[in-house]
This record gives C-alpha cells, structure tokens and sequence, in this order.
C-alpha cells in the first residue's frame, strides 16, 4: 500500500512494468531468465502460471542475431558478422524507432535485458533505465 501523507491509505500502488528482453543465441540466455524472473515472483511454479497471465506479455522480435556456428563449439566468426551487419546495423534506426515506441506504449519502468544491446539504447532513448543481465566478466 502506498502512504498519502495527506489523505492515510491509499490504493494499492501500480504494478512495476518490466521489459525482459532475451537473446536467442541459446539456451543459457534463456534459462537465465528464470532466476531474476523468480525475484519478482513467488515461486517457480508462479512464474510458469504466470505465462497464461493477461500481466504477462511476450513479443518476439529479430533484435539480435546471435552468432553462425558450424557445432557447438565452432564459429564462423564472418559469417556471424555479416549477419549482424544485415540485422541489426543496417535497420538500427527502424529497430531504435520501433522498440521506444513499444516501451512507451506498454508504459516501461524498466528494462533488462541478457544480452540484447539494442535494447539498452532503445532504453536510453525512451528515458527509461536498463540493466544487463549475463554471466561474462
């Protein structure tokens, strides 16, 4: 409950809006989500009841392109950055437009993201902090 100091009690304070963006380059990315997910959230199970949640909105978007790989543990180091150039540099001005424009419409308090870089510009630019989330040092 939130303190009015001119009226006592009144209701219930807004819920924190959050932006999660996640990358696709694989499932460590994606697991990652979980535990931050949990902190604002009960329990495991809650977190996966919440996906049939109206409160929960998941909007998938080419955002970042993730690396070309051979196997697991090659990569195609050209290869992987002429598809970065083709995705994400080449239409960054759009991608910037379209991402504020979200982040405003769903009123964002905030914005986390693991690792999608785009997404912490997207932030800047619409006013709104961000935060990265990643297992790098």
């Amino acid at each position: 409950m939130k303190i009015d100091d001119n009226e006592g009690v009144s209701a219930p304070s807004k819920h924190l809006v959050l932006a999660y963006y996640v990358t696709g380059h694989g499932f460590g990315h994606a697991t990652r989500v979980v535990e931050p997910g949990m902190t604002f959230m009960s329990s495991p199970a809650r977190l996966i009841s919440e996906i049939q949640s109206p409160r929960l909105k998941i909007r998938k978007v080419l955002l970042d392109c993730g690396a070309v790989q051979a196997d697991a543990l090659t990569v195609d180091r050209l290869a992987s950055l002429e598809k970065y150039v083709e995705t994400t540099v080449v239409p960054r001005a759009e991608i910037l437009k379209t991402e504020v424009e979200w982040l405003h419409s769903i009123k964002t308090d905030f914005v986390v993201s693991d690792v999608v870089p785009v997404a912490c510009r997207a932030a800047a630019d619409a006013g709104i902090r961000s935060v990265c989330v990643t297992n790098f040092r």
